[in-house]
């Protein structure tokens, strides 16, 4: 897909910048290693096309956003990088027009929640506010749905697969006075596909590509 060719170069380049963020091997004074958050999420998948096993079949689609929580907890192995490891959850709206003639469409929330760890690279640590960024690996759980027609409320079953992930991750941190304690955001972009079927029937696939948002709050020790 050729709107996802710039992931592999952005995280090339952040791995380049890390190089260089590992020669001061002390966080500063007084800050603790470690960092943990806790989040409300809001995740939009960008996907809007599904491409059915075998028969070659599309079938467009629109998504909504879902909304849910997470937490992660990072280790600052330096001043400026950070090892990050995570997982959040959310349930997306998916909405699918069966037959435009006779109305008829059906939707669907499956249950999303990418587990990843991430590589952070600190361009502003040595202020209130800590801006990161950096690539992420995910293995993401993907619960089974079912798709529900409107206004008949038939329901089909799916089964979905899990998939593997790579992403990239930018965040904001803002110290509140002294304390340990933070306020967060981060914008997150993520590379997956979800492979779904009913029983015994063709799979369909689709590229979801989320974009999630995340604030919350968090704490240094």
């Amino acid at each position: 897909m050729t709107h996802k060719t710039w992931i592999p170069a952005a995280i090339a380049f952040v791995v380049v910048i890390a190089a260089f963020s590992v020669l001061p091997t002390t966080a500063e004074a007084g800050d603790g290693p470690w960092r943990l958050r806790l989040f409300a999420v809001s995740m939009n998948p960008t996907g809007d096309e599904v491409v059915v096993e075998g028969s070659g079949e599309r079938i467009s689609f629109d998504a909504g956003a879902g909304y849910g929580g997470g937490f992660e907890l990072e280790y600052q192995v330096s001043r400026r990088l950070g090892i990050e490891f995570g997982v959040l959850t959310a349930s997306p709206v998916i909405d699918v027009l069966i037959d435009e003639v006779g109305g008829i469409s059906a939707s669907a929330q499956p249950r999303i929640s990418p587990l990843y760890a991430g590589l952070n690279i600190h361009l502003t640590p040595e202020s209130p506010a800590d801006l990161y960024i950096g690539p992420m690996l995910a293995y993401v759980v993907y619960s089974s749905f079912d798709l529900v027609t409107d206004p008949w409320f038939l329901r089909e079953s799916f089964v979905a697969e899990n998939d593997f992930g790579i992403g990239i991750n930018v965040g904001l941190d803002v110290r509140l006075g002294e304390s340990g304690w933070l306020l967060t955001a981060a914008f997150k972009y993520l590379v997956t596909t979800l492979e779904s079927s009913p029983p015994g029937e063709g799979v369909g696939r689709t590229d979801l590509d989320p974009i999630i948002f995340s604030v919350g709050v968090g704490y240094r020790f």
